[in-house]
């Protein structure tokens, strides 16, 4: 009887451990029953955002340059027998006549330019920079010449209203060239006489705002020069040059954008303007071209031109 009562206990035991492990197999099936299935990994991951969408744009573009261009009124002066080194300042004067319509005596013009002589301070050769003032005088066979940003300032102060004179200091030749002669705007701009080689010639300490001596050195090239161009075609460009007796001087394209690129890339234009004082001034691209320390001045190899002109600017 006892062992009867022992195997009944242990059979309910045993059907006791079954139902609870039934009821554990079916505990997934009862929560999947009630929060629903796993929701998938994408379901999670943040989406990118949608950009709207857009009509593509056209790009900007402008009729072809003509292979050749000429402006044909532009006056014409030569700077012998009136400037020895003014050939920045009879370049600005055909141009102020250009838009004027009237002559601008070349005593105006100078009168007008800030000049300024080296001199010796603190046991130091001095001068401004070109870029500040002319350098020496225009009447003198001897003195250098000046940039851009001196033939802007003096051009300002005789351009008739409506005009204003522009830096473009830095601009690619070419594209000048193909913006402008066509429409009908002369470029003053820097190279060499003949388009010739430049080397270091005279040397100077810059001179800081307030007249004092630095000790950054500037060393001017010979054959400084400055001319109007007033055309081109596929091979050349053409020029007012005032170290010539007459209109148009052609020379190769590939020469003149080499002088105009070693001198300094600079370059004026005149603008029509509304009102002159509210004009912006374009960014003038400065290039260094002080030097640490003086170049030995070489000799020079004298041309018939050179002879005739000096080695300083023309």
């Amino acid at each position: 009887m006892r062992n009867m009562i022992r195997k009944c206990a242990a059979l309910l035991t045993a059907c006791a451990c079954c139902c609870t492990a039934a009821a554990c197999q079916k505990q997934p099936d009862t929560v999947e029953a009630l929060i629903g299935p796993p929701m998938p990994v994408e379901t999670f991951l943040p989406t990118e955002p949608t950009e709207p969408e857009t009509a593509p744009t056209e790009p900007e573009t402008r009729p072809p340059a003509p292979a050749e261009a000429m402006i044909e009124d532009v006056p014409f002066y030569s700077q012998r027998g009136l400037l020895p080194t003014g050939c920045e300042l009879v370049s600005a004067k055909m141009v102020l006549e250009y838009y004027s319509g009237e002559e601008v005596p070349i005593e105006t013009v100078v009168e007008h330019t800030t000049c300024a002589y080296p001199e010796w301070k603190d046991g130091k050769g001095c001068a401004p920079h070109p870029e500040h003032a002319f350098i020496g005088s225009p009447y003198d066979e001897t003195s250098y010449g000046c940039f851009a940003p001196v033939i802007v300032e003096m051009m300002n102060e005789l351009l008739p209203e409506g005009y204003r004179a522009v830096d473009m200091t830095g601009a690619d030749l070419q594209e000048m060239a193909e913006t402008f002669i066509p429409e009908g705007t002369p470029v003053i701009m820097w190279a060499t006489i003949s388009m010739l080689n430049e080397f270091p010639w005279r040397s100077w300490y810059l001179l800081d705002e307030n007249g004092e001596p630095t000790d950054d050195f500037y060393n001017w090239m010979a054959l400084e020069h400055c001319l109007v161009l007033i055309g081109y075609d596929e091979e050349n460009y053409y020029f007012n040059d005032p170290y010539r007796y007459g209109t148009p001087t052609s020379y190769p394209k590939n020469v003149v954008d080499e002088r105009y690129t070693t001198m300094g890339r600079y370059c004026v234009i005149v603008e029509q303007s509304d009102d002159k004082t509210l004009l912006p001034e374009r960014e003038h691209l400065d290039p260094d071209l002080t030097e640490e320390d003086p170049l030995p001045a070489p000799a020079v190899q004298e041309t018939t031109e050179m002879a005739s002109a000096g080695a300083g600017g023309a």
